[in-house]
């Protein structure tokens, strides 16, 4: 690794103020659970949303139109793993986004 910032993960800070300034959107791929996400960054509910990243990979047409009002969303999961490699599958069809670094787990890890 050369120490250069991968451009589509994001850190917490930075992506707080994206959403915070409406630029941007976290997006919970988590699937399991509606996810306490809203309520762990203490941010209004409004400013998540989930989406099935596997439908998303699948059928790029079935992007979910309330994402393609921001430029990058922030996609969100347990530990980060997924979101990035979601970021990277969408890319290959044109459509851009920002993972979370470390994912839910690295924001409870910085609590």
């Amino acid at each position: 690794m050369d120490g250069k910032k991968d451009p589509d993960e994001i850190e917490l800070k930075e992506a707080l103020e994206l959403v915070n300034s409406g630029k941007s959107i976290f997006v919970w791929i988590g699937g399991w659970t509606t996810t306490p996400l809203a309520d762990l960054l203490d941010i209004d509910s409004s400013k998540v949303v989930e989406a099935s990243p596997f439908q998303m990979i699948l059928d790029s047409k079935s992007y979910p139109e309330e994402l393609k009002k921001y430029e990058r969303p922030i996609f969100v999961c347990e530990h980060g793993i997924s979101s990035y490699d979601l970021v990277k599958e969408l890319s290959d069809s044109g459509i851009k986004g920002y993972s979370l670094i470390g994912g839910m787990a690295g924001i409870l890890e910085r609590q």
